[in-house]
């Protein structure tokens, strides 16, 4: 993990234990060098939620930032779910969006076709690991 500050961590096992399964899944796609880190956008100790985004990436660094707790109750979220987003945001720098012509205009696709199918072969290669597979 990078740069956090250990009042800001909340189960530090679970993100060590996040970390080495996101690790050994870049490793399983082929996508080696890529950082993990935790989104931490909300107000911790309140009942305010600031955003409902799960993850997200920039096309240009090697870096997926994940949502590691759940909105409102901030317990650590489920293994299976981390891996499905991290597969999500992988998918984007395997199939990057697109412009397709639509109705004569240029239109701007972030989710188009072939990004799901990556996405799904994403996900069918780390449910066939031995070690990944029983948390998808």
């Amino acid at each position: 993990m990078t740069d956090t500050n250990m009042s800001d961590i909340i189960d530090p096992r679970h993100e060590a234990h996040v970390e080495h399964l996101f690790h050994r899944s870049c490793h399983m796609l082929g996508m080696n060098g890529f950082e993990l880190r935790p989104l931490r956008r909300r107000a911790r100790g309140t009942a305010k939620l600031r955003s409902y985004n799960q993850g997200y990436t920039k096309l240009g660094e090697k870096s997926i930032t994940v949502d590691l707790y759940t909105p409102r109750t901030m317990r650590p979220r489920k293994l299976g779910a981390i891996l499905r987003v991290a597969c999500h945001e992988l998918a984007h720098h395997q199939k990057p969006p697109r412009y397709y012509l639509s109705w004569f205009r240029m239109v701007y696709r972030i989710h188009h076709p072939s990004f799901w199918r990556q996405y799904k072969k994403n996900v069918a290669l780390l449910k066939r690991d031995e070690v990944l597979g029983p948390f998808l």
